[in-house]
């Protein structure tokens, strides 16, 4: 199911259920000064001062795709989705193909949970770039979204032959198993990457929602313990039992694990 502030790990950024960065970030190319400054400054977490120094170097060379790009990074980062679809459909325009803009534009649906709309922008960047990492983590998260967990798989399964070790992939691939019913499988994958020391608290909140769909409260409650506040860890198992009814009545509980 990312970054900070928007990530279910899949990433806190739909479901509200954690907060990581559930989106590889593709490496930057190089461009101006200006624009270097800028992402500096994003990169620090301050969206505001970013946009606003994207922005300039965007009115100093209309052209610049990175400015753009930026650019639209910063507004969705601010919840400002407009003004990032219009920077980002600008930047398309100028770079049609450019899997960047492409798998951002995706992120910006997925973020507005149009997970259909998200899939149409992963297809066009993995048309230029079969193995972009970003595109093909997005696409597999948008049809969890929709409840298409085989194909959602057969996604997971193609990215993890090229990139087997990515703790995202891993870590939503796992979540895709327990939510499709192979929860035993599913289990298996979040309890090992809980265990890595420098990501592994991004899972505990999809191993939650795992142990709570496997019957077992008590240690959803236990490995929420500590990341969160008992009254919090309390109203979210409160909703993960809700999921369990449709889980185990046979329905469809993508939307709900991502809304």
């Amino acid at each position: 199911m990312v970054r900070a502030g928007q990530a279910l790990v899949i990433a806190a950024l739909l479901s509200g259920c954690a907060d990581t960065n559930w989106l590889p970030k593709p490496p930057q190319a190089s461009s101006s000064e200006a624009v270097q400054v800028a992402r500096a400054a994003y990169e620090g977490g301050d969206y505001s001062q970013a946009a606003t120094l994207f922005e300039r170097a965007s009115q100093k060379d209309l052209k610049s795709v990175p400015a753009l790009l930026g650019l639209g990074k910063s507004y969705i980062a601010l919840g400002q989705h407009v003004r990032a679809e219009n920077a980002l459909d600008r930047a398309r325009d100028l770079a049609p193909r450019n899997t960047e803009v492409l798998t951002e534009l995706g992120f910006l649906a997925l973020s507005q949970k149009q997970p259909r709309r998200a899939i149409t922008f992963y297809d066009a960047a993995l048309t230029h770039d079969a193995h972009n990492l970003s595109a093909l983590t997005g696409k597999a998260v948008s049809l969890d979204f929709l409840s298409r967990y085989a194909e959602a798989q057969e996604v997971y399964q193609q990215a993890l032959k090229w990139y087997p070790t990515n703790f995202a992939l891993l870590s939503n691939y796992g979540l895709s198993q327990v939510l499709s019913g192979k929860i035993g499988e599913g289990i298996r994958v979040l309890e090992e990457l809980v265990h890595d020391p420098v990501k592994g608290n991004a899972v505990r909140q999809n191993m939650a929602l795992a142990y709570v769909l496997d019957g077992r409260d008590a240690d959803a409650r236990a490995i929420l313990a500590g990341s969160m506040s008992d009254a919090d860890a309390a109203s979210k198992i409160a909703y993960y039992r809700k999921v369990r009814v449709d889980y185990n009545a046979g329905k469809p509980i993508g939307y709900l694990v991502f809304n």
